[in-house]
Parts: structure tokens; C-alpha cells; sequence
């Protein structure tokens, strides 16, 4: 890199004066994650704003950010919540530094809009931003800007074309690292915990600041500014300076793949479409604060309801009643008159022939949803023996409540014995959970499959039969799930299930969100104690199912059972059982209570094996209760 003179500089701050124009609301205060996706989500939107000029429709700017995950309802609260980036002027939506940057200076107002911009600008963007707030021509523009930040140490002109403020990237001189450090806010620990995954790095080669990036990003631009410029630096002053900081700041800012946040730091691109879904997420919690002039409730036309059929006849994937509000009548949750509405709507659509109601505000052509959610596969059916034992008697019985053992009668209607065909529909509970912890069973994990039996009864509504859900994970990823409400299975989780490798007892949680039938979903940490089995375990329980046709489910329970010599929990039996063979969980209980070689001890809680027992069969006394 060749050598650097450097004069003092110095920073400007945000300028904030006199805003031109009506604010709809104050600035919200946000917690540092939060304000790094929404700050990601009004760059976009000031991109599309800019290329439009201004807003008086909002569907027309929610329009060209279609594909972005910003939807309208998003949009209006977003507009609304930032008077440091838009403004509300003479009844259209502009962005706020074109309001505060007309009469300053050129470089002052390149500066603003920049700043506001949050990030790297393509210099033809911001070119047709200053010919509308300076009244230049925009190929006048486009030279005076380039020429602006290749002299003006205000500016960094990157190799993608676009412009950075200097103040994102670490700027020094032929100073000690030291004082350089002090001066950009890099402490010294941050520069040392790039040691080892940059060790070994030839800072020479013309692929070193990529390679950089990719080894540690997420990375503050400063920090490892700071770490390259200790590197190829040396705090001797007759050393030349080897360290031009416009150009590595430039480089860092342009690197392939990778995305300029708020907070400084260079995160891979994919990190982008997470904001973006915690940004709508704040934009839906804020959207109360967002004024709007009351209305009339919409009288829904016929026509309007043509249109709307017509619209999801061509495409592939249902529609929501809010989307639909959104794009024919501009109304957003945050309207006065949006329950009354979505009343209207959802009246209107559920007349009419054409239109499947889904759940939810969800609608979609009729006929549309695939084959195999419409009923139970026959996997979840359940095998029933014939093996008798010396006197010609059943081996594999099933007893009434009166012949189990208490605790056994308890744990039957706990929701992890339940399974598909295997329960009973509780009552609903005084107080529903916004959150539930679920566990997934082998059987499900191969499947794709999930059991309602696990969901407190209304958690989803039993109407309609055949639903159409969302899940959204952590990183913002999307999943179509169908939820047959007779068949009480959830479909089409498969390609999620397979992303975890615990095959039985991982646990994720399910969360409600504002919106119906959408909810967010997260795996958790520790997998479920009673319900799960290691791989190794269920290697072993698949060698004694190639031989399961020669056994009863008595057999079967003992060779389980032999497993555990200090004992095993009722869950634990079940669930290992059914990777052998398929069986309710009335079955497995009643042989635990109706064989003398299966046992409790006083107040413990699991269940033990006597070997030495099996000769003395079934318990006598229990023979009253087997069910026929």
C-alpha cells in the first residue's frame, strides 16, 4: 500500500435544526439490536423513496419494495416513527435531510444525506438526492461527488461506486498506534481478539482484506482497521507509513457479500434478511403510535372482491385479508377502523365460493393445499399382537383405569404420552399460554409431522378444518405448515425437523404473534430429559425392531427395560418402545401395572425390571380389569 500524508481532521455530528414539514410522531426509543434492523430498514426504504422522488400514495413506495419483506402496515409505522430520516411535507413523504440539507454548503448536504443514508451510497443515488435538495443536474452531480470524496476528508469514495462518511472506518497518520486507537474508539482488547483469526495473513497480497472479512465477520470496520494498521505499521517514526486509510476503508465498505450495519460492523449479507423481520416486528409493536386520520369503515364492493380473487387466482401461495386491506384500500392495522374492517372483508370473502378461507385472515384458491395433509398416514396406525401365552391367555393386554398403577393413571393425559390417535381432547385451559415448549418424537421428526394432542386445546381455533400456519426461526426463514384440525396433525415441517440431529426429545418453543396463525419458532438448547434418546440408543432399539415380528410388545418392554438396571421413567419406556413398535400408551402402562417383574419403588418416580419375576407372569388379581 503506498505511504499517506494526513492532516487533523475533524468530525462532524448529526446537524439537526428546524424540520420543514409536519412529523407524524415522536422518535421511539430502541433497544441497540433493534435500532440495528430498523436502521437497515430505512436504508432501504430511503433508497426506493429517493428513486421515487417523494410519496403521496404509500402503496406506490411499498410497491417498489416488494421482494423486501417491508410490507405497507410496516412502511406507514416506519415513516412514521423516524423524523431524523422522513419527513412529512406538504402532505408527501420525503426524506428529512433533503429538507435540512437546502442552503448548506454542498459538502455539508453530501454529508447529511449520507449520514442519514447509514450506510455506503451508490454515487448516482445520492446524486439524484443532491439535485433535488441543491437543484443541480444529476450528471453535474455525479462528477462533483466523485471528485468531492476522493479530496475531502469527510468522504471515503469506495470500489463499488459509492460513497462512506470517514467517520465509519478507522482513519489515522504516521501516529502511534496508541494515540490512533484512542482517537477512533478502538480499545486495544478489541484489536488483540483479531489476533488469532487473522494470524498469518499477508497484508500485502491483493486478497487480504477479503479473506480478512470473511474470517471474522460479523467485525467492527474499526477494530480491524486498527488490527491491519498495527500490522503493517511500526511505531517507529522513521518508518514510512505503509497505511492508507481511505483506500483499506474504502475496500472494507465493498467487500463482496457483506453488509455495512449501524453499529459499525461488517456482517455477512444473509444477517440482512433477519433485520429485516425484526424490523417489521418493531414496526407492528410501534405501529399505535403512528397517528391516523380516522375513517369510515370500507364497504366492501363486489367488484373490489373480483379483483382480489382475481389477484391470488395467478399466484401460488394464499393471501391474507390484511394484505389485501393494505393493497386495495391503504388501510394498515394502524387505522382506527381496521377491526371493523377486517370484519367486512373476511364476511365478504367467505361468501364466496372461489375464495378457500385457510384460518387466520388467510385465503387462497380452493383445492390448493397438498394431497397428503387430508389424512392420518398410516405409519401413526397401531399394531396389535396375537402372541398368548402357556394357558392360551393374551400377553399383550390392555387394563381400565382401576387396574393401573396411580401415578401411571395420572401421567396418561400428560400432553408427552399423547399422540396422534392416542388421546383425549382436554378442556380448554382458564388462561392460554403466549408461549408453549414442545417437544418432537422420532416418529414426527421422520415424517415432517407435529400432534395438535401437544397444543392446549384452542391454542390453534378449531375452525376452520384445514389451516394454513407460518413459522418463522430466528434468522427471519419462513416455513408453510398445515394443520388438519380433524386428522389433529401439523404437516410440512420436514426440511426444519431434519435441520436438528437429536432424533428424539429436541425442544423448541412456539410463540403467538400479533398476527393469526403466524407464529415464531425456535429451537431450544437442552433436549427433553424423559423423552430423549440418544443416536446411539436408537441404533440399538432399531436391531431389537428387525426382529419385533418374532416378539410381543411384552418382550419387546422387557428388552427396553433391561436398558435402564437403576430404573427409567413412564416417557421414557413409551417413547422407546414405539421406535420398536407402534403401541398406545394405555398398553405400555397396563403392562407396567399387570406384571409382576415391573416395579416402583416407595416414592419413586421410575419404573424397574426384575428379571428373577418373569416367570410369575400377570398379576391375578389384575385379570378383572383387562378390557375386552
Amino acid at each position: 500500500m503506498p505511504p499517506l500524508s494526513f492532516a487533523p481532521r475533524h468530525f462532524f455530528g448529526p446537524i439537526r435544526h428546524g424540520r420543514r414539514g409536519h412529523l407524524l410522531a415522536k422518535a421511539i426509543q430502541l433497544k441497540p439490536e433493534e435500532h440495528t434492523a430498523r436502521s437497515y430498514a430505512d436504508r432501504l426504504i430511503l433508497g426506493k423513496l429517493i428513486k421515487l422522488q417523494s410519496a403521496i400514495k404509500l402503496s406506490e413506495l411499498a410497491e417498489l419494495l416488494q421482494g423486501t419483506g417491508i410490507g405497507l402496515s410496516a412502511l406507514r409505522s416506519l415513516l412514521g416513527t423516524n423524523p431524523d430520516k422522513f419527513a412529512y411535507h406538504e402532505r408527501r413523504w420525503v426524506p428529512a435531510a433533503r429538507l435540512e440539507g437546502t442552503g448548506r454548503p454542498y459538502a455539508e448536504a453530501m454529508r447529511l444525506i449520507v449520514d442519514r443514508f447509514g450506510g455506503p451510497m451508490p454515487v448516482e443515488l445520492l446524486a439524484e438526492e443532491l439535485a433535488l435538495a441543491q437543484g443541480k443536474m444529476e450528471a453535474e452531480s455525479i462528477e462533483s461527488i466523485r471528485r468531492m470524496a476522493e479530496s475531502h476528508d469527510h468522504f471515503i469514495y469506495t470500489a463499488s461506486d459509492e460513497i462512506a462518511l470517514s467517520r465509519w472506518v478507522f482513519v489515522t497518520s504516521d501516529e502511534k498506534l496508541a494515540i490512533t486507537l484512542e482517537r477512533n474508539q478502538v480499545t486495544p482488547e478489541q484489536v488483540e481478539a483479531l489476533e488469532a483469526p487473522l494470524a498469518g495473513i499477508d497484508w500485502r497480497s491483493p486478497e487480504a482484506l477479503q479473506l480478512a472479512v470473511q474470517k471474522c465477520a460479523p467485525v467492527s470496520v474499526k477494530a480491524l482497521g486498527a488490527y491491519i494498521f498495527s500490522k503493517v505499521n511500526s511505531d517507529d517514526p522513521r518508518s514510512t507509513l505503509m497505511f492508507d486509510w481511505k483506500a483499506v476503508g474504502g475496500a472494507l465498505l465493498s467487500q463482496p457479500k457483506m453488509v455495512y450495519s449501524s453499529d459499525g460492523m461488517l456482517h455477512p449479507e444473509e444477517d440482512a434478511k433477519k433485520w429485516i423481520s425484526a424490523a417489521v416486528k418493531l414496526a407492528e409493536k410501534i405501529a399505535p403510535s403512528v397517528e391516523i386520520e380516522d375513517a369510515a369503515p370500507i364497504e366492501v364492493k363486489s367488484d373490489d372482491v373480483d379483483r382480489m380473487v382475481a389477484k391470488w387466482k395467478t399466484s401460488p401461495d394464499s393471501l391474507t385479508a390484511t394484505q389485501l386491506l393494505e393493497e386495495f384500500y391503504e388501510i394498515t392495522p394502524s387505522v382506527k377502523t381496521f377491526p371493523d374492517d377486517m370484519a367486512n372483508l373476511m364476511a365478504a370473502l367467505k361468501a364466496r365460493p372461489d375464495a378457500w378461507w385457510v384460518g387466520g385472515d388467510r385465503f387462497r384458491v380452493p383445492g390448493t393445499a397438498p394431497d397428503f395433509i387430508n389424512d392420518v398416514p398410516e405409519v401413526f396406525l397401531f399394531e396389535k399382537t396375537s402372541f398368548t401365552d402357556e394357558e392360551g391367555d393374551p400377553i399383550d393386554v390392555e387394563v381400565n383405569d382401576d387396574g393401573l398403577s396411580s401415578t401411571l393413571r395420572k401421567l396418561l393425559s400428560h400432553p408427552l404420552a399423547t399422540d396422534v390417535l392416542d388421546e383425549e381432547e382436554l378442556p380448554a385451559p382458564k388462561s392460554m399460554a403466549e408461549q408453549l415448549r414442545l417437544v418432537l418424537k422420532p416418529i414426527h421428526r421422520e415424517l415432517g409431522t407435529f400432534p395438535i394432542c401437544q397444543f392446549p386445546t384452542g391454542w390453534i381455533t378449531a375452525e376452520p378444518k384445514i389451516q394454513e400456519l407460518t413459522f418463522i426461526d430466528p434468522q427471519g426463514r419462513e416455513l408453510q405448515v398445515w394443520a388438519n384440525m380433524e386428522a389433529r396433525l401439523l404437516f410440512g415441517l420436514i426440511d426444519w425437523w431434519y435441520e436438528q440431529p437429536i432424533e428424539s426429545g429436541a425442544v423448541f418453543s412456539l410463540t403467538r404473534t400479533h398476527k393469526q396463525n403466524v407464529f415464531e419458532f425456535a429451537w431450544l438448547d437442552q433436549p427433553d430429559p424423559v423423552v430423549y434418546i440418544s443416536n446411539q440408543r436408537m441404533e440399538e432399539l432399531r436391531a431389537i425392531q428387525e426382529r419385533a415380528a418374532e416378539l410381543s410388545t411384552h418382550d419387546v418392554l422387557k428388552e427396553v427395560m433391561a436398558h435402564w438396571p437403576k430404573g427409567a421413567d413412564f416417557l421414557t419406556i413409551l417413547w422407546e418402545v414405539n421406535v420398536v413398535r407402534r403401541v398406545p400408551r394405555r398398553l405400555i402402562a397396563s403392562l407396567l401395572s399387570s406384571y409382576h417383574c415391573y416395579y416402583q419403588r416407595s416414592g419413586s418416580p421410575v419404573w424397574h425390571f426384575d428379571n428373577k419375576k418373569v416367570e410369575q407372569g400377570i398379576d391375578k388379581t389384575k385379570k378383572k380389569f383387562i378390557l375386552k
